[in-house]
Order: C-alpha cells, then sequence, then structure tokens
C-alpha cells in the first residue's frame, strides 16, 4: 500500500512536537484504522517529528489526507504557537506585567481574535472554528504541494495575515487596558476628594430620565440651582455627563438618592463608584 510521510519540525520547542504527535495520532487512528497504520518518529535532538500512515484507493485520498493533517496542524497553532506568540507581542510592546496579568491579557486578546459567533444556515458558527477551518485550508493547501513543514517558519512567512491579526488585537487590547487604568487611577483620585471633602449640602436627589437627562433636586425636592446660570450648554453627552460628576462633586451632598429606569449605565456606575457609601440607588421604569 502507499505510504505518505511528512515532515514537521520545530527546533525551539521539541517538547511541543510530543503533543503534536499525540494529536495526529487521535485525529488520524479512526476507528476502522490499525493502531499501527501510522507512524512516526521523534527526533528530540533534532526537534523534528517525521511519520507516515497509507494512502486510501483513489485518487482523493492525498487530498483528504492533507485536509486531515492540516486541521490539526491548524489546531496545534491556536493551542501550541498562539499562546506563546501573545506573549511574546504583549511583553514587546506592553510594560513589565507579571505572569498572572499577561495570562489575562492573553485571554483577552484571544476573545478578540475569535470574535462573536456567525449565525449559520442552521447553527451558530464559532469565531474560533471559523479561524480553524481559515488555517486548516492553508496547511492543507501546502502540504498537498510539500512533504516537509517547518511549523515557525510556516507561521512567519506564509501565515502573515494571521500575525497581523494577532498583532492587531494585541495593540487593542494594550489600549483598552491603559484606558482602563487611567480612569481607575482618575476614579480613586476623585473618591479620594470626595472622602477629604466637607459635606456642603445635606442630601441631593439625581432625576435620572434615562440616556443623559438629570434633574438635580435638594432636600426639600426643589431643583439645585447652578452656579453658573449663564454657562455655555454643553456640546456632547460626555461632556454633560462630566458636568453633572463636576455639579455634584461642588455641592458635596452628604446622602445621594440616584432615581434611575437605567442603573447599569455607564454614568450611573461612574456616580456609584465616586461617592460610595453616599450614594443610595433606586432603580425604577419609565
Amino acid at each position: 500500500m502507499k505510504q505518505m510521510e511528512f515532515r514537521v519540525e520545530r527546533r525551539h520547542d521539541p517538547g511541543s512536537l510530543e503533543r503534536l504527535a499525540a494529536m495526529l495520532n487521535r485525529a488520524m487512528q479512526g476507528p476502522r484504522q490499525a493502531v499501527d497504520t501510522i507512524q512516526w518518529e521523534l527526533s528530540g535532538d533534532e526537534g523534528h517529528l517525521q511519520f507516515q500512515f497509507p494512502l486510501g484507493p483513489g485518487p482523493a485520498a492525498k487530498k483528504s489526507t492533507c485536509e486531515q493533517v492540516g486541521r490539526v496542524l491548524a489546531e496545534f497553532t491556536l493551542t501550541e504557537h498562539e499562546p506563546q506568540l501573545l506573549r511574546r507581542l504583549f511583553q514587546e510592546r506592553y510594560a513589565p506585567l507579571d505572569e498572572m496579568e499577561t495570562d489575562a491579557l492573553i485571554a483577552e486578546a484571544v476573545a478578540l481574535l475569535d470574535g462573536e459567533p456567525e449565525v449559520g444556515v442552521m447553527w451558530p458558527v464559532r469565531g474560533r472554528e471559523k479561524r480553524l477551518r481559515k488555517l486548516a485550508e492553508r496547511y492543507a493547501d501546502y502540504l498537498a504541494k510539500h512533504n516537509r513543514l517547518h511549523v515557525d517558519g510556516f507561521i512567519r512567512f506564509r501565515l502573515n495575515d494571521y500575525r497581523r491579526e494577532a498583532t492587531e488585537a494585541v495593540d487593542n487590547v494594550i489600549e483598552d487596558d491603559v484606558t482602563e487604568r487611567q480612569y481607575e487611577a482618575f476614579m480613586a483620585m476623585l473618591r479620594s476628594m470626595v472622602d477629604w471633602q466637607q459635606t456642603g449640602i445635606p442630601t441631593v436627589h439625581v432625576l435620572h430620565a434615562g440616556g443623559h437627562a438629570f434633574r438635580l433636586l435638594d432636600e426639600d425636592m426643589r431643583p439645585l440651582e447652578r452656579d453658573e446660570p449663564e454657562a455655555k450648554a454643553p456640546d456632547s453627552d460626555e461632556e454633560e455627563d462630566s458636568l453633572l460628576v463636576s455639579r455634584l462633586l461642588a455641592v458635596s451632598p452628604g446622602q445621594l438618592y440616584i432615581h434611575t429606569p437605567e442603573p447599569d449605565s455607564q454614568v450611573i456606575r461612574t456616580l456609584i463608584g465616586i461617592f460610595g457609601d453616599r450614594a443610595a440607588l433606586y432603580p425604577h421604569n419609565t
């Protein structure tokens, strides 16, 4: 029977080749195949894996085999190579991070790469499955013409689009993380300001009509006058929210009662985060 043989190299990490060999054996030894129909030889010193297996009858046998091996190599790339690639990119592009922080950022990058599931004809297609299929096709096409593959070299020189997507995911995660850290530092400063401020007025009621529409009332449920009635109207929703926070910081209420139909909105969470125990939330329907 005609045999098909491949040689896969990954010199800097021979241990990963052992896991690849196990993945290949699990994938290629179907219920109708004898256990010894697939043979592989692992050379730890040289960092390569050589394996061979019989081809089935018909011209489509090689194509089918390449597709099977390509699928395994795609899974290997996402499970073995990708975490290492992302870790290296984070180390190169970001401030020194401990192991736990780096792992959390890698998980965010992978989630970003996988994306949201796409609705198919009969069921949703997971983003990771779509990535697997794309990589599997690239590997299968290459294996159909070659019997020797250097995994890291293939990814570096033939999967430029994959590496570019990984780099963009890392950059986006870093940008989001920097923004989050800046936001948390700013919130900590505002909380400290509230803690050290003396109480200006006993009570303020925040009436939230939804979106960015707010009214401020005092303890007698009378409108709270603006300190600057002639001030220019805010140009944006973000400026409106900022003005709300500034007014509340200026009057420094001893107790803040927030009445809102949107308790999970960003501006409401910001008020709760700044005023802490001084704030009480009263959700209601519009």
